[in-house]
């Protein structure tokens, strides 16, 4: 009774604007909300496992539930060319090498007793492609990109039951967890709306704790629901104490495969004379060229095995586009650009705290209601320009000072990879892309693919050696050179 009546209190006497009360505690809700999404992904993080003793013994697991047990409990794209090796060293299927670099797959009534769910897919999409029981290897793709991209799934989801129904990993995120982050989203938009209901004073010093009362709340509200829906779509898993001692076994196969079996270079017919061990090889990360070979499961964008300084590692990669702000850029143009957006912020932040605080005296054009609307539409609109000029500030910073440093560095090109830009100013036929370098010089398990100009990502391929001059902050690559020695 008495919040109600405090609500209808500040609603008749202060109807313009924002509630600056109720801004505060949206804002409080959506970081207090944030910080238990935090404190979840760090109690449900994926534990560090040693492996076993290596050993050239294969494990209980069929090689696609071992790729999920030694891939941080996600499945990577290697898992699909595994399980149609371990197919065709069973003898379910045929891998014949008819010449150099042309294999071919032959399917003679073919049997899914004893097939898990997930071979059966692999099996069926074989059986539809072949013609008189072949189907040459490069043939066996999974449909255009939507098609490909279903099918893919449906297999990780397969490999997963499987995994699951053996006792060796749990879902890391459960649908109560991503339901409760979900909710705070709901919570914060619920708490704005009831602000702008009940309005405030938007003058002085009010005007200004309400933007920025208000742009933390929006904020963390996109951010929480951002969290829940990539958790929602996340197959990602946990393992079981019995997963933890299958992900040990299968990583001391694995070191074993990388350290003294030379697999990598072996085609896919090879399994007729390497049996399974060439299918465990390629699910865990040592037959690039099988994978290569069979186009069912393509070379992972974002997971590549470095073998710079002689020791295989696996090392996460991603293509940085937004974030980190001004990534790839010439610090010139970065500075240029910092200081144009940070200007065209500021000003429209000016204007826009004039309208929202202008004489509420009713203009013969609008009415007292709709006034007290615009202030309100002006202060919201203040909050991109807000994150707008924050960005800038920090672009500014970032840049500077790049102007004059740089920094070598000289590793391998663990991915060389294109992708087309967001805005552009062209046509279909002639699209534009951003070109991206990943180069692992041994120091870090995570790296930001260095975003370069066209004529030198032409210079290079994956695989080579490079020293590359960078700029530290920005991530510029000044200069491209074949590594000497």
């Amino acid at each position: 009774m008495l919040s109600t009546g405090w609500l209808i209190a500040q609603s008749s006497t202060e109807s313009e604007g924002f509630s600056l009360p109720i801004l505060a505690a949206a804002a409080a809700a959506g970081l207090a909300w944030l910080a238990a999404a935090l404190v979840l992904a760090v109690m449900r993080r994926v534990p560090h496992l040693e492996a076993a003793q290596a050993t050239q013994e294969l494990p209980a697991e069929l090689p696609a539930v071992a790729n999920l047990l030694c891939n941080d409990f996600e499945l990577g794209s290697e898992a699909v060319p595994a399980t149609l090796l371990d197919l065709a060293a069973r003898k379910v299927v045929t891998l014949e090498e008819i010449q150099p670099g042309r294999t071919i797959c032959r399917v003679r009534r073919p049997s899914v007793e004893g097939l898990t769910e997930f071979e059966r897919r692999v099996l069926a999409a074989i059986v539809t492609k072949a013609i008189d029981g072949v189907v040459p290897a490069d043939a066996l793709t999974t449909g255009p990109e939507d098609a490909s991209r279903g099918w893919q799934r449906d297999y990780r989801k397969e490999v997963i039951a499987e995994s699951k129904s053996r006792g060796l990993t749990y879902d890391r995120w459960p649908a109560g967890i991503v339901g409760f982050v979900g909710l705070g989203a709901l919570v914060v938009f619920g708490l704005l709306w009831t602000a702008g209901a009940v309005g405030g004073e938007t003058t002085g010093d009010e005007g200004v704790r309400t933007i920025v009362a208000g742009g933390i709340a929006v904020v963390s509200m996109l951010a929480i629901a951002g969290v829940a829906g990539r958790w929602g779509r996340s197959l990602a898993q946990l393992p079981t104490d019995e997963g933890e001692r299958a992900a040990a076994v299968c990583l001391g196969l694995q070191r074993h495969l990388h350290e003294n079996e030379n697999f990598d270079e072996v085609p896919p017919a090879a399994v007729v004379m390497w049996g399974r061990h060439l299918a465990y090889a390629t699910a865990l990360g040592a037959a690039q060229t099988c994978v290569a070979a069979l186009p069912m499961g393509a070379e992972d964008d974002h997971h590549a095995w470095s073998r710079f300084r002689g020791q295989w590692r696996k090392v996460r990669v991603r293509y940085p586009r937004a974030l980190p702000p001004g990534w790839g850029k010439h610090p010139a143009f970065a500075s240029f650009l910092a200081v144009f957006w940070g200007a065209a912020a500021g000003a429209a932040l000016y204007g826009l705290r004039l309208v929202a605080n202008a004489d509420p005296t009713p203009d013969p054009t609008f009415t007292q209601e709709q006034l007290d609307w615009i202030g309100r539409a002006a202060l919201i609109a203040c909050i991109p320009f807000v994150a707008l000029l924050a960005w800038a500030l920090y672009l500014l910073i970032e840049a500077v000072p790049d102007l004059w440093r740089s920094r070598e560095v000289t590793g391998e090109i663990v991915r060389a990879r294109r992708r087309r830009q967001v805005f552009q100013q062209s046509d279909e036929d002639n699209p534009k892309y951003w070109y991206y370098l990943a180069i692992d010089d041994g120091s870090d398990n995570a790296l930001p693919a260095f975003r370069v100009r066209s004529v030198l990502y032409s210079s290079c391929n994956q695989g080579d050696t490079v020293t590359a001059v960078v700029t530290p902050s920005l991530g510029y690559v000044r200069e491209l050179t074949a590594a000497r020695g």
